[in-house]
């Protein structure tokens, strides 16, 4: 958990030395409109990225198509969407925005802006504390993980098999994992594996894709599958995540 509280303990000084500082970096222009809501309730299955919201962002500028206002804030403040709390239409609220600063403002500024606009256009406060909640621990299982090394270069990718019974993943970062198990799990996954390369597996999930599987049953699946795919160890824990508290926010954005 030393991860995730040091990560809390870095926008917390970022955040506290801009309000010290009077420093409220602004986009010079921006766009924010509602989008249409996906499903009723915005359910576990509706996080806010994939196919249903993207967020882009490079240098000076800043688009999120289609996102909840829970994803928008975790992006603001550097934390996932379930370590947002807060009413429940922040998930399922959709929104887009279209920002760009004055200059090329790197992503940390950028972070900053975008609390300046979702303060001014939605009236939001907000504040950051700790919370118990449960975690997972990715560690490396008995026996050493079952992938080896990229041998060449490449940007991350996973390509199903035929009959979708196999899976192959090139150049994957264990962050990459990491990210991918925090979304389905809704939770912190704490990485000591040590593992720092990127990798190649081509792995057998004919069992996994043909299995219905139950909403709570999901952390046993994740957790066997990771183990017998992989050759990596995912534990349960509990302790002190970082989460957003929000106090205040509006449905409505004012108008652009």
């Amino acid at each position: 958990m030393r991860i995730a509280i040091a990560a809390g303990i870095l926008f917390i000084f970022s955040y506290s030395a801009a309000a010290q500082t009077g420093d409220s970096p602004a986009f010079e222009v921006a766009s924010v409109r509602a989008a249409p809501a996906v499903g009723k309730g915005g359910g576990r299955g509706d996080f806010g990225f994939g196919p249903r919201g993207v967020i882009n962002s490079e240098p000076g500028s800043l688009t999120m198509r289609n996102v909840n206002m829970s994803t928008a804030i975790g992006w603001a403040y550097g934390v996932k969407e379930f370590q947002v709390v807060g009413p429940a239409w922040l998930a399922s609220e959709r929104y887009t925005i279209a920002a760009k600063a004055a200059d090329a403002a790197p992503e940390d500024r950028l972070r900053l802006m975008l609390r300046t606009l979702l303060a001014d256009r939605f009236k939001l406060a907000a504040h950051q504390e700790e919370k118990v909640m449960p975690y997972y621990l990715l560690t490396v299982a008995k026996g050493g993980p079952k992938f080896k090394e990229s041998e060449t270069e490449g940007e991350p990718d996973l390509q199903p098999g035929r009959g979708m019974t196999t899976a192959t993943l090139t150049h994957m970062p264990i962050s990459r994992l990491v990210e991918m198990l925090e979304t389905m799990l809704r939770a912190p996954v704490v990485d000591e594996t040590g593992l720092k390369g990127r990798y190649d597996a081509t792995l057998n999930i004919a069992q996994y894709v043909s299995s219905p599987v139950q909403m709570d049953d999901i952390p046993s699946f994740l957790a066997g599958a990771v183990q017998d795919l992989l050759g990596l160890k995912l534990e349960p824990k509990k302790g002190p995540v970082q989460v957003v508290v929000v106090d205040h926010a509006e449905k409505a954005p004012t108008e652009n």
